[in-house]
């Protein structure tokens, strides 16, 4: 069968990567021959996977194409190829302004549906939304999918409640949790000196209420970072997971950078090389031997708290958006997630010494649950996709 993957936004996103490489697999598990366009929002790098064909989405067509037309017809092609459309799985259904809906993820996921081919939904994130219109409006058109995956319980309540009454969803967890079942964990170094890995973000160009606690944000990450060197004798290493060459704020390097250098000013100068930056990561399974290499881990990115949990690092999650705390609750370590909102009532030394403590109890009880959860969302793709298959 020929499959198009829509909602696909960056190769530089290694979350997104994540996402779009392990949903090949497991469609090709049950499809050997399976064929697919996917459509792609940044081509700045584009990563060489046999079976895919790139298409150039909307936003290429819409605002940057000299040649609007030629991408018009490669897009409307790999529509009128499908047999399947995917709308990929993710945390692109949100909006934290006054536009009425998510518009790129929007318009693709409403011209598919044009198509009158098959089209799901594959495991999503339902809001965050500021207004209940832009819920409704989201959720009336995912409606019209021939089936709704959300990955997490309080999304599955969200869209429950907004969704027209005949549309049932069905929870499964990410997609990337099964990269668990592809490298699955090995045992946890016992390094000397400790190291400890870290991803940070600067979401408050997209979040208007996160504006007012950035900066405090990078003070504290800062602070616990230092504070893990100077008492623990730590290495702290910054892994940009996320790179952009379109908008600055997508990129996790400019802020690694500046935590790197606040931490660098308040550290004794024989310390100060104990904080470095790795930002040459390209492919998620990069990132999950880099990331389990690291004794714990601290975790702004959502995808940094799955990597982290499928290699039996302990992680302590900090949420920009509620999909983290979602994910930590799903892997039973509610109690190691905070949101980023409420950093500045939280001892995060603390709760970071209880971490550290009991780190040797959690690596094996999270690699467990990430591996349960992976076979979990497996199961579901496999049977969904079957369906489809066996039909044709």
């Amino acid at each position: 069968m020929r499959y198009l993957i829509i909602n696909f936004y960056s190769p530089l996103n290694l979350g997104d990567l994540a996402i779009l490489e392990q949903t090949l697999w497991l469609v090709e598990q049950v499809d050997p021959q399976a064929e697919f366009d996917v459509c792609i929002s940044d081509d700045a790098w584009l990563p060489d996977l046999p079976s895919v064909r790139w298409v150039r989405n909307w936003n290429f067509l819409l605002k940057q194409s000299s040649d609007p037309a030629h991408l018009a017809h490669a897009l409307r092609q790999a529509h009128l190829r499908a047999d399947l459309i995917l709308s990929l799985g993710g945390g692109y259904f949100f909006v934290h302004d006054h536009r009425p809906v998510p518009i790129w993820a929007t318009l693709a996921l409403a011209y598919a549906l044009r198509q009158r081919k098959p089209v799901l939904c594959l495991p999503q994130s339902f809001g965050p939304f500021r207004h209940a219109y832009q819920a409704r409006l989201v959720a009336w058109l995912m409606a019209h999918c021939n089936q709704v995956l959300l990955r997490d319980a309080e999304s599955l309540e969200m869209f429950t409640r907004y969704a027209p009454s005949a549309c049932r969803a069905q929870f499964v967890p990410d997609t990337a949790f099964t990269l668990g079942l592809r490298w699955p964990c090995k045992t946890n170094p016992l390094n000397d000196p400790p190291r400890i890995g870290a991803t940070l973000v600067d979401w408050s160009p997209v979040d208007p209420r996160l504006r007012v606690v950035q900066a405090r944000y990078e003070q504290q990450m800062a602070d616990l970072f230092s504070h893990a060197i100077t008492t623990l004798g730590a290495e702290v290493t910054l892994f940009v997971q996320c790179q952009s060459k379109r908008r600055d704020f997508e990129s996790d390097l400019a802020i690694s950078q500046r935590v790197q250098a606040q931490m660098r000013q308040t550290l004794p100068p024989e310390l100060a090389d104990r904080v470095r930056i790795v930002d040459d990561l390209r492919r998620p399974e990069q990132a999950l031997v880099a990331y389990s290499r690291m004794n714990a881990f601290i975790a702004t990115r959502l995808h940094s708290v799955i990597f982290a949990a499928s290699q039996g690092v302990p992680t302590l999650a900090i949420g920009y958006q509620p999909k983290s705390q979602a994910a930590m609750r799903l892997l039973g370590q509610a109690e190691y997630g905070l949101e980023m909102q409420d950093i500045s009532a939280i001892d995060l030394h603390t709760l970071f010494g209880r971490l550290w403590q009991t780190r040797g109890e959690i690596g094996p009880r999270i690699a467990q649950a990430a591996q349960d959860l992976g076979r979990a969302t497996s199961t579901a793709i496999h049977a969904l996709i079957a369906t489809y298959y066996r039909s044709r």
